[in-house]
């Protein structure tokens, strides 16, 4: 494969409840913009001025600059772009490189508490014995009952190598027990094989993140080497990653030929391609609502070189990379750099990927998704009907 410079193709950045940015980090911005420049600063040196000599309450200084910030990238218009404050830019980096720093598992909130869908493999969670499907009950003295999820959560979230305790409820018997874990940095599961009946093997493809196509490509060669005559590809609930690391999962299965094409705003394109060696395994690809980003245009790819069917609901539409922009004071801003586009040159802004195949889940079945067994799930069990 043609290996060229990575370009960052997550779901927007998690915009944070701030105001204005600070003078420096704004002004590199406004730059960019030429003819508005003088206008926004205009507009906020009014805006400080009048504070300043009548508003009669007290005010943080670095509160009002952060929500600024995201004033100014909301004002865009573009809803892929975002505000990173300084004190979650470190965070945010590690999971762009798929890794975290915390107890090593993913979850999912509801009405009914917290629940584990996700145990990374050599993370403190697993070494202690918790599973996919228990729940988090409390942390730190705190409880999902008493307190809410988020500041269970919170307190679960913690630098390296410090010490938490946290109460586990058991999915399979019910049974309460507390877990003292040391905080570590862990490599997120981003993809995982599992052999299904008829000898078809099924990828589960969680996100695009450093380090996903590695863990892909093993998954692809013990499914092969355990004899696997069918692939069916799972991005459903995909908020996408890197394009670097897609493109790398894309390679083995697709023809010598075009992956994706960006496209600057100086219209400056950046081609990725696939080489000619590829497996001839019959493929089925798994989209929902929830696939975004590098996970349509990875059903796309398929889709376009006729590799397969597509199967579930229509995905979401987004047609553009973003790049992240660290600021002088340790924030950053992720904006929309370029757009991007399939094999055959087609832009999913707006748009989004059909499925070949349209299935639905119900509505249980969908707030029940990471939990859902292979006989229990209608996508999954069309896509090996397909295949049969």
């Amino acid at each position: 494969m043609k290996k060229l410079r990575e370009t960052q193709i997550t779901l927007g950045t998690a915009l944070a409840l701030c105001l204005m940015a600070c003078a420096a980090g704004i002004a590199c911005c406004y730059a960019a913009f030429g003819w508005r420049t003088q206008a926004v600063q205009n507009k906020l040196r009014e805006i400080d001025a009048i504070a300043a000599e009548h508003y009669v309450g007290a005010f943080d200084a670095e509160t009002v600059a952060d929500y600024a910030a995201v004033g100014y990238i909301t004002g865009l218009g573009d809803q892929w772009s975002g505000y990173i404050p300084a004190d979650q830019y470190e965070s945010y980096q590690m999971n762009t490189e798929g890794k975290g720093c915390g107890i090593g598992v993913s979850v999912v909130t509801s009405g009914q508490g917290i629940r584990i869908s996700l145990v990374y493999d050599a993370s403190p969670a697993q070494q202690v014995g918790i599973r996919k499907g228990d729940w988090i009950v409390g942390a730190e003295g705190l409880t999902v009952k008493a307190d809410g999820a988020d500041a269970v959560i919170g307190a679960i979230q913690g630098e390296e190598g410090t010490e938490v305790t946290v109460t586990v409820r058991s999915g399979e018997d019910g049974r309460t027990r507390d877990e003292t874990m040391t905080r570590a940095v862990v490599v997120q599961k981003m993809a995982w094989g599992e052999m299904l009946a008829d000898r078809i093997g099924y990828i589960r493809i969680e996100n695009f993140h450093v380090g996903a196509a590695e863990q892909f490509q093993n998954a692809l060669d013990e499914l092969i080497a355990d004899g696997a005559r069918a692939l069916v590809l799972d991005v459903r609930h995909n908020g996408g990653g890197r394009v670097k690391e897609m493109s790398e999962m894309l390679d083995p299965l697709l023809p010598e030929g075009t992956i994706m094409t960006l496209r600057t705003k100086d219209g400056h394109e950046t081609v990725y391609s696939s080489d000619a060696e590829m497996t001839d395994l019959p493929v089925a690809v798994l989209v929902d609502e929830q696939s975004i980003s590098a996970a349509e245009f990875f059903a796309a790819a398929l889709q376009e070189y006729g590799r397969g069917p597509l199967v579930g609901a229509h995905t979401t539409g987004k047609g553009r990379a973003q790049q992240t922009f660290r600021l002088s004071d340790g924030s950053a801003v992720n904006l929309s750099v370029e757009q991007y586009y399939t094999p055959e040159g087609n832009s999913l802004a707006g748009v989004g990927v059909a499925p070949d195949v349209s299935v639905g889940l119900k509505e249980a079945q969908q707030a029940d998704f990471y939990f859902l067994i292979p006989e229990n799930d209608p996508q999954l069990q069309k896509a090996c009907e397909l295949l049969t």
